[in-house]
C-alpha cells in the first residue's frame, strides 16, 4: 500500500458542483480535474485549442450517437483493444485504454461520456484530450485507464 501525504485528488471541485456536473465559467483552463460523483472514476480535462466556428450542436450531436452506439453493449463488459471512436460532421471523439490495462467497460464509458457532455456544454468551443482514472481506497491518486482525445477534423 501507498501511503501519501497530498491532498486528495481532484479537490478542487466542491461536492456540490460535482453533483450538478458544473464547470468553472469562462474558456476552460488548460488542466481541469473532474471528479464524477458517486463513482470511483474521475476525468483529467485537457484544452488542446478553440474552433470558434464549429456549431455546439455538432459534439453534442457526437456524444449522443456514441451514448446510443453503448447501450448496445453490457455496462460490464470490456471495451475492445483497440478502444472506440465516433465522428460525424468532422467532430471525432476516441478513447483507447492506457497501455497494458484494458478495464474500461461500456458502462464506465457510459458514465465518462455525461461527463464529457458537461464539459461540451460548458465550452462547446473547445478540443480536448482526457484521461479516465480508476480509484480504489488503497491508491488516493489513482490510474489512469484510458485516455481519449475530441478535436475537430
Amino acid at each position: 500500500m501507498r501511503i501519501s501525504t497530498a491532498p486528495p485528488p481532484f479537490s478542487r471541485f466542491s461536492q456540490n458542483q460535482c453533483k450538478n456536473h458544473s464547470f468553472p465559467p469562462g474558456p476552460p483552463e488548460h488542466y481541469l480535474p473532474y471528479a464524477i460523483p458517486d463513482t470511483d472514476l474521475a476525468v483529467e480535462f485537457y484544452s488542446t485549442g478553440r474552433i470558434p466556428d464549429r456549431p455546439a450542436s455538432i459534439p453534442r450531436n457526437v456524444i449522443s450517437a456514441c451514448i446510443r452506439e453503448s447501450l448496445n453493449y453490457r455496462i460490464n463488459a470490456k471495451m475492445p483493444g483497440t478502444g472506440y471512436q465516433k465522428q460525424e460532421n468532422g467532430f471525432l471523439l476516441s478513447v483507447s485504454h492506457s497501455a497494458g490495462r484494458r478495464e474500461l467497460t461500456w458502462g464506465m464509458w457510459l458514465i465518462v461520456l455525461e461527463a464529457i457532455n458537461g464539459y461540451v456544454q460548458a465550452y462547446p468551443e473547445w478540443d480536448f484530450q482526457f484521461i479516465i482514472r480508476k480509484f480504489y481506497p488503497e491508491e488516493l491518486d489513482g490510474y489512469a485507464i484510458a485516455a481519449g482525445f475530441a478535436k475537430s477534423r
